[in-house]
C-alpha cells in the first residue's frame, strides 16, 4: 500500500431565491381568580355587655379562632370563614371558591425571505497508486464529486436557513406582541367569566358554610354565657355554684342571698 493521494474538487453556485413563509407565535397566560358570597347577622340584641366581654375572652383562647388587627375574630372553614366583630356585634359568614385560569392565544404574519449569495463547497476523494482497496483515481474522482454534491447541498440549505431565520427574526417581536395582547385580553375575559361562575357557586355553598360557622360561633357563645353568668354569681357572693352541660343543654345552679 502506497501513501494515499487526494483529489479535491471545488464548485461555486449563485443562490438567489425568495419565498413567503409564516411566522407564528403562541402565548399562554395563567392566573387565579375567586368568587365569594357573604351574609351578615346583627347580634346586638342577643349579646350584651357582660356576655360580649366573656365572648372575646372565649374566642381569644379557643383553637381555630384568631384575633386580627382590626379587632375581629375569625375562624377559617372549609370553603370560607366565619368572623365576629365585637365593636359592631355582627357575625359574618363568607363562602369562597377559587380556580385556576389558563388561556392560550396565537398570532401569525406572512413574511418574505430572500437570499442572494455565492455558495462555495469542496469535495475530496482518496486513492492509492497501487489501487489498494479498490481505490483508484477514478473512484477517488467519483467520491470527491459525491462529497462535493453533499457539501453543496448543505451549504445551500444553510444559506436558505439563514435567510429564513433573518426574515422570522425581523417579524418575531411584532407577532409576539400581538399574541401577548390577545392572550392578555383572553385571560381578562376568562377570569371575569370564571369569577362570575364562582360567585354563583359560592352563593349556593353559603348555606353549608353558614351552618358550620354558626355552629362554631354558638358553641363559643354558649361558653361566654356560662362565663358571664358564673362571673355575675361570684361577684354577688353566690354559694354552691355548679355548672354542667349535657346534650347541648347548659345547666347552672347557685344560691344567692337577696
Amino acid at each position: 500500500m502506497c501513501n494515499p493521494r487526494r483529489i479535491r474538487v471545488r464548485a461555486t453556485r449563485e443562490l438567489a431565491e425568495a419565498w413567503d413563509q409564516e411566522v407564528r407565535r403562541q402565548v399562554t397566560r395563567t392566573g387565579r381568580t375567586s368568587g365569594e358570597a357573604r351574609v351578615r347577622e346583627a347580634l346586638a340584641d342577643s349579646v350584651g355587655g357582660p356576655t360580649l366581654t366573656a365572648l372575646t375572652a372565649v374566642l381569644g383562647r379557643l383553637d381555630g379562632w384568631a384575633e386580627f388587627p382590626d379587632g375581629t375574630f375569625r375562624h377559617e372553614l372549609d370553603g370560607g370563614l366565619v368572623a365576629f366583630d365585637p365593636q359592631t356585634r355582627e357575625l359574618e359568614i363568607v363562602a369562597t371558591l377559587t380556580a385556576d385560569v389558563s388561556v392560550t392565544e396565537a398570532a401569525s404574519a406572512s413574511v418574505t425571505a430572500e437570499v442572494s449569495e455565492v455558495v462555495e463547497a469542496d469535495g475530496e476523494g482518496v486513492y492509492y497508486d497501487d489501487g489498494w482497496g479498490g481505490r483508484t483515481a477514478d473512484t477517488a474522482q467519483r467520491e470527491a464529486e459525491r462529497n462535493l454534491e453533499r457539501a453543496m447541498a448543505e451549504a445551500l440549505r444553510a444559506g436558505r436557513e439563514r435567510a429564513s431565520q433573518a426574515a422570522e427574526a425581523a417579524a418575531e417581536a411584532d407577532v409576539e406582541r400581538a399574541a401577548s395582547a390577545r392572550a392578555d385580553a383572553a385571560l381578562t375575559a376568562a377570569t371575569a367569566a370564571q369569577a362570575a361562575g364562582l360567585r354563583r357557586a359560592a352563593a349556593d355553598r353559603l348555606t353549608t358554610v353558614g351552618a358550620q360557622g354558626r355552629s362554631l360561633f354558638h358553641a363559643a357563645l354558649a361558653q361566654a354565657y356560662r362565663d358571664a353568668i358564673l362571673s355575675f354569681a361570684r361577684s354577688r357572693g353566690a354559694s354552691n355554684v355548679q355548672a354542667s352541660e349535657a346534650k347541648g343543654v347548659l345547666d347552672i345552679e347557685f344560691e344567692l342571698d337577696i
